[in-house]
């Protein structure tokens, strides 16, 4: 039977001690930035999802009146709302911008809301880091309305 003598070990297993030590300390960051890119991609599609009902709330209420300044803040006021109500923190607030608003019968109300997402606290390092998303949504206005809103 072929063997090592005892008390000697082969040149390979010498070299090969250690080996997974050095692999978990080389896989270790790889790991933890994949686990924070995944983390970050997540925060970011629930934030655009939620724009997205945001937006279409804004359309649907600008859709429902027939004066641009009235349209534009009830856009405004339904977005923030609706951020709010689905735990939605948007540094400096949502920015609400009317792409088209065509306030007559038939017409079309198209909003886009957007959001500053914070990306640093996601990390123990102090990385400063910030991601804007945005979401965009159309409402037809009525076609048989009629009278003042």
């Amino acid at each position: 039977m072929k063997g090592n003598p005892p008390g000697r070990q082969r040149f390979d297993d010498a070299f090969e001690r250690g080996s997974s030590v050095i692999g978990l300390a080389v896989l270790t960051p790889v790991m933890a930035t994949v686990l924070f890119l995944v983390v970050a991609a997540g925060r970011v599609g629930v934030t655009e999802s939620k724009l997205t009902i945001a937006a279409g709330s804004s359309a649907r209420a600008a859709s429902q009146y027939q004066s641009v300044a009235a349209a534009q803040a009830a856009a405004t006021t339904t977005a923030e709302a609706s951020l709010g109500q689905l735990n939605v923190g948007c540094q400096g607030g949502p920015q609400v911008r009317i792409r088209q608003m065509d306030l007559q019968p038939g017409g079309k109300v198209h909003v886009q809301v957007s959001c500053v997402v914070r990306l640093s606290d996601l990390t123990l390092l102090d990385i400063p880091g910030s991601l804007t998303v945005s979401a965009d949504s159309s409402s037809m206005v009525d076609r048989y309305r009629s009278g003042s809103t």
